[in-house]
């Protein structure tokens, strides 16, 4: 993936008493291609994270649960075999459930593969090797110029 394509910190924003952290690469103006969102509750430990590739679907991973609620986005061609309607108007959807292997296999290296900040995927990696992660996030590695953060 070009550098100029890669995943960067997008925003930070505060979520009641948690943080989200936003990572996106864009396709075009206001369309995201993959992205990560962090989830952090009110002493900076993750809840969740949520991974969007727009070439293999989204994954979560929730704390103390690990992977959860994988989907496959269907094929262009299945996409078009639905109906007169959806050969008309096609649009790729969630396909349903995909199962934690496709989320290791595709989903999850696709996101952190593609990750500006090599550090932070690492870290990411990490998480994702244990159902239940207990060391609160360092919220100071979440700076960028530039990228509208609010916390």
């Amino acid at each position: 993936m070009d550098n100029a394509e890669k995943i960067r910190l997008f925003k930070v924003e505060k979520d009641g008493p948690g943080t989200k952290i936003f990572y996106a690469s864009f396709l075009k103006k206001d369309y995201v291609a993959k992205s990560m969102v962090i989830y952090l509750d009110a002493s900076a430990m993750i809840s969740k994270i949520f991974f969007s590739s727009n070439d293999h679907g989204t994954v979560e991973w929730i704390n103390g649960q690990g992977l959860r609620n994988s989907r496959a986005w269907e094929s262009e061609d299945s996409a078009k075999s639905q109906s007169y309607v959806s050969r008309r108007y096609t649009a790729i959807l969630s396909n349903g459930a995909a199962g934690n292997d496709f989320a290791r296999d595709r989903i999850i290296p696709d996101i952190l593969d593609n990750l500006a900040d090599g550090e932070i995927a690492e870290w990411i990696g990490d998480v994702l090797s244990v159902k239940e992660y207990l060391v609160p996030a360092d919220i100071s590695k979440f700076t960028c110029d530039g990228c509208g953060l609010s916390v």
